[in-house]
């Protein structure tokens, strides 16, 4: 765990260590967020440059982890709406671009869990903000209910309730019924 106060004093040994121990998670929770390697990776960019320049303000209210997912959901937030105003046309794929959770030696397997990888990501890329940013941070990232609720800064019953019509719509969902 990196020592905040070293931080504070610029450390870059501390900063390298802060980047090897979240870096993956916050690279995956921007990914199921944005779903483009691309945005991704200059969220996650801006995302630790934001924690460079505002580390010295930091209250220690929260954990660095809760702290550093605001500011993940923060950025990813700005990004998309950045993104909404120019009105860019086109879907993001970046999850068919991805390898599979689960490899197999058959083609058509291969082929079926990326299709039903692809229905998931598209279903909850549907459900509305808070919802959607709820279920990532809960499903893909696996923090606990608490975790959440600090990172999104909202109530534990207001993280329930939100999960709890998430996963309302997602059940409701029949991919392959026309």
């Amino acid at each position: 765990m990196p020592n905040i106060e070293l931080l504070r004093l610029g450390s870059e040994r501390e900063f390298k260590k802060l980047f090897e121990l979240y870096s993956p998670r916050i690279l995956n929770t921007a990914f199921y967020l944005l779903g483009n390697r691309q945005d991704v990776e200059d969220v996650t960019q801006e995302v630790f440059k934001s924690v460079v320049v505002g580390v010295a303000s930091f209250k220690a209210e929260s954990s660095i982890q809760t702290w550093m997912y605001r500011i993940t959901l923060n950025k990813c937030n700005e990004f998309l709406r950045t993104k909404n105003r120019k009105k860019r046309k086109g879907i993001m794929i970046g999850i068919v671009d991805s390898q599979p959770l689960i490899t197999e030696e058959t083609p058509e397997l291969v082929h079926i869990l990326k299709e039903a990888e692809w229905l998931l990501w598209k279903q909850i890329h549907a459900l509305p903000e808070k919802q959607r940013l709820a279920m990532t941070l809960f499903a893909m990232d696996d923090l606990s209910y608490q975790e959440i609720a600090a990172a999104m800064n909202i109530s534990v019953s207001a993280i329930e309730s939100l999960l709890f019509r998430a996963r309302t719509q997602l059940k409701k969902y029949k991919p392959y019924e026309s």
